[in-house]
């Protein structure tokens, strides 16, 4: 497949703001009214999204294959994961975005828990609405959260998002869920291929041996990367030392030296170029603000 529609931003945008973990919720009827209620297949390249439903009904679609939707039910999608939806009019909910690496943050002692939760997933509460309800308060939790501007408020989003998606594992194995497998290659290796990324970020190896790990050529690796995210290979292991260096920049007091050195950079002026050029700005000044 050669024509993903992908988005760097929410359906619809390009950009996100420059922060290193993005966290995002609206009500689901908000956008999707804006497009007459289809929201066409597509993929966020680092976003993870929650959709929690609370009244109406819909289609989910992946690939040819297509779930009903039908309220109070929540939805899970993980990154580079083809999703679509037709909505049906009046539908209501809400939609949590988050970027991946805030995401990873979450339960890292726990990644039995979280590959689970990295499927494109239906879960219906229907027979157990006041079950949903709990998925509500952590909601609400969040939302008023991302409001305020009380101390240590993203320690506080943190844990909130923690006890939400720990509550959806243990739905998972309560209740009858519509979980759907990517079939596309592309997007498989893609993903097998962020995944040894992250596996590795302390030591990455060359675009070569990425390839190798995956059974497959560079020369391959390359052509799924430009399928998927519009770019290489070597510029999305770029894209991932960036969203770590501004992790850094944002929450410690090293130098941007000392970030450089952490990141693997054995020249920090080398890796000041190449943050302006993928960020926009320079290190120094993207710590100010």
């Amino acid at each position: 497949m050669n024509d993903l529609l992908r988005y760097q931003g929410l359906y619809g945008e390009q950009q996100l703001p420059m922060v290193s973990d993005f966290i995002h919720l609206e009500p689901l009827q908000d956008r999707s009214k804006i497009y007459a209620w289809e929201i066409e297949e597509h993929i966020h390249t680092d976003l993870v999204q929650l959709f929690l439903i609370s009244s109406g009904s819909g289609t989910l679609y992946s690939e040819k294959q297509e779930v009903s939707l039908n309220a109070p039910c929540t939805v899970t999608v993980p990154a580079n994961v083809l999703h679509g939806f037709h909505f049906e009019p009046h539908i209501t909910g809400h939609v949590m975005t988050l970027s991946v690496s805030f995401y990873d943050t979450l339960l890292p002692n726990k990644p039995d828990l979280t590959r689970q939760l990295g499927q494109l997933a239906c879960i219906s509460f229907t027979e157990r609405p006041e079950r949903f309800a709990e998925f509500d308060y952590w909601k609400d939790k969040i939302q008023q959260e991302i409001f305020d501007n009380a101390p240590e408020k993203l320690l506080a989003l943190k844990t909130y998002f923690e006890m939400l998606y720990l509550e959806l594992y243990r739905e998972k194995f309560r209740t009858r869920t519509a979980d759907l497998l990517t079939n596309n290659r592309n997007l498989a290796y893609f993903q097998q291929f962020q995944e040894l990324i992250r596996q590795h970020a302390q030591d990455l190896p060359s675009i070569k041996t990425f390839a190798k790990k995956l059974g497959i050529t560079q020369t391959h690796l390359n052509r799924v990367c430009h399928t998927v995210a519009g770019t290489s290979a070597l510029k999305v292991v770029q894209e991932f030392t960036i969203a770590e260096a501004k992790k850094y920049l944002l929450n410690t007091s090293y130098s941007i030296a000392e970030v450089a050195y952490f990141l693997n950079f054995n020249d920090p002026a080398y890796f000041s170029r190449l943050f302006k050029n993928r960020v926009g700005v320079a290190p120094g000044e993207f710590r100010k603000g």
